[in-house]
């Protein structure tokens, strides 16, 4: 699938681009209606995700967005308080409810899964 993102500075291209990419990375694509379910099961899905932009400054930033937010949404994000602005929406989309979206392994912090997700 290749979806293009194409719009003016400010309106909103990196927040998009984030969640589509966390989206991609905590559900799977259901083949007979074209829509996302959450997928529990472990993986390497981020090798197979491709996201290109035109900087190296949009790049720094939409990779932050990412770290940040899924550290956000398992509640490892040190001093942050807030909900993440996408889990209710992951949760529409995947068909989940925030606890599926957000679960914490046993004997494992929220902190080394976020991690793996972004190593080689």
């Amino acid at each position: 699938m290749l979806s293009i993102y194409k719009a003016s500075a400010g309106s909103g291209k990196t927040f998009t681009l984030a969640y589509e990419y966390i989206k991609m990375l905590l559900g799977r694509k259901n083949l007979g209606d074209d829509r996302y379910r959450l997928d529990t099961r472990s993986g390497r899905r981020h090798r197979s995700i491709l996201a290109i932009t035109f900087t190296n400054k949009a790049t720094e930033e939409m990779k932050r967005r990412i770290v940040h937010e899924l550290a956000v949404i398992a509640g490892a994000e040190p001093g942050w308080n807030a909900p993440s602005p996408y889990i209710d929406k992951l949760c529409r989309d995947l068909g989940a409810s925030p606890e599926q979206v957000q679960p914490r392994p046993a004997g494992l912090s929220p902190s080394c899964c976020l991690t793996t997700a972004f190593l080689p």
